[in-house]
Parts: C-alpha cells; sequence; structure tokens
C-alpha cells in the first residue's frame, strides 16, 4: 500500500512507489498475486481498511509504503506503536490516543530488517533501520497490518517503509541532493520482496 496526500504534501509519492513497484512484482514473480491500494490519508478508514485487506487475503507478505520528512532513503520501520496523534487528511483527529485498546503497547516487525538493510546497502541504495514510526498513519498502518497477520496465525510478515517526501521521476543535478528517484525507489522495493519472498 502507498497513501494519498495529506497536510504538508500534497502529493504523495507513495501511492506511485507502490502501484510501480506491485507491476515490477507481477512482471518478476509471475506465479505471485500481487493487490496494491492506495489508502486515504484518514483516521477513520485508512487503519481499519489495511486490518481488513490482511484478514480477508491472507497474504505472505503486507508492505506498506509512506513518505517522512525525515527520511534521505529508504528508512525500515522496526517498531510499530499502539499510539496515535496529528490531523488527518479531513481535519479529523485519531478518538483516542492509541489504535487498539486491547492491543499490545509495541509490535517488532515481521520484515527482516538488517537482512534488508543489507541487501539495499549493496545495490547501493541509501537505507537505515528506524525504531520510531512516528504517531500517525504510517504508524497505526504498520501497526493495524502486524495484529492481523498475528490474527491470521500463518505466518505472514508485515512491514512498513518510509520513503522521502521527495522522490522525483528521474534525478537530475546532484545525486547526493536526491538519492533517490523513482526507478531506484521501485528497485528497491522489489527487492524488499523478492528477500521477504526469499527469492
Amino acid at each position: 500500500t502507498g497513501f494519498g496526500p495529506f497536510p504538508g504534501v500534497p502529493r504523495n509519492v507513495s501511492a506511485t512507489v507502490a502501484e510501480r513497484i506491485s507491476q515490477a512484482v507481477r512482471w518478476r514473480f509471475p506465479s505471485t498475486g500481487v493487490v496494491w491500494s492506495a489508502l486515504p490519508t484518514e483516521w477513520l478508514i485508512a487503519p481499519t481498511h489495511v486490518g481488513d485487506l490482511v484478514l480477508d487475503l491472507k497474504p505472505r507478505l503486507a508492505l506498506h509504503f509512506g513518505v517522512s520528512h525525515l527520511a534521505s532513503g529508504f528508512v525500515i520501520e522496526t517498531v510499530a506503536r499502539n499510539h496515535a496523534g496529528r490531523l488527518d487528511a479531513a481535519g479529523v483527529s485519531p478518538q483516542t490516543s492509541i489504535i487498539d485498546p486491547f492491543g499490545p503497547a509495541e509490535m517488532a516487525t515481521q520484515l527482516p530488517a538488517a537482512r534488508l538493510q543489507a541487501r539495499l546497502q549493496k545495490l547501493g541504495l541509501p537505507v537505515r533501520l528506524s525504531r520510531d514510526a512516528g504517531a500517525y498513519l504510517c504508524n497505526a498502518v504498520f501497526y493495524r497490518s502486524v495484529l492481523a497477520q498475528r490474527a491470521t496465525g500463518l505466518g505472514g510478515r508485515s512491514g512498513f517503509i518510509h520513503l522521502p517526501v521527495r522522490v522525483p521521476e528521474r534525478r537530475s543535478g546532484s545525486a547526493a541532493r536526491v538519492p533517490l528517484d523513482i526507478d531506484r525507489a521501485v528497485r528497491g522495493g522489489v527487492e524488499i520482496v523478492a528477500a521477504c519472498l526469499n527469492q
């Protein structure tokens, strides 16, 4: 999944990247079923929709992308926290400061984060691990997805990746200023999928 726009980010590149990754994964792994979705950046829709998707589809891998002003490359989130805050794209705040009153305070990603980091570094892609996915919808989607995977009991994996707010169609000028373009983001995303599927 990726997200639609939200305050301060009128164009959310995560939806574009998620769609293109899904297309590339279909081409690279033609026997693998792929579903992608652009989530509205809204508390009343996105977390519930993701939880329902995981429970209905029971995927081997649920991979979610969002953007962060703190990201300069791939940021692999390693901890989902039961915490919510900030106004969404509809101007609505979460009803409470927690995502699930019966859920654990935090849950670890189900992705092999250190292996993913090494794989992306080997490709020359900027990547780091993070223990703080924030208190916005990125974290909420991450939390709901991991919780839903646990509920299925099938061993599926869920994880969240932050991308920079600005990921242009192509790199121009200094590569150091724009470490990721769409092609490199998609290439890295496909490698993440491949690693999680043990390909």
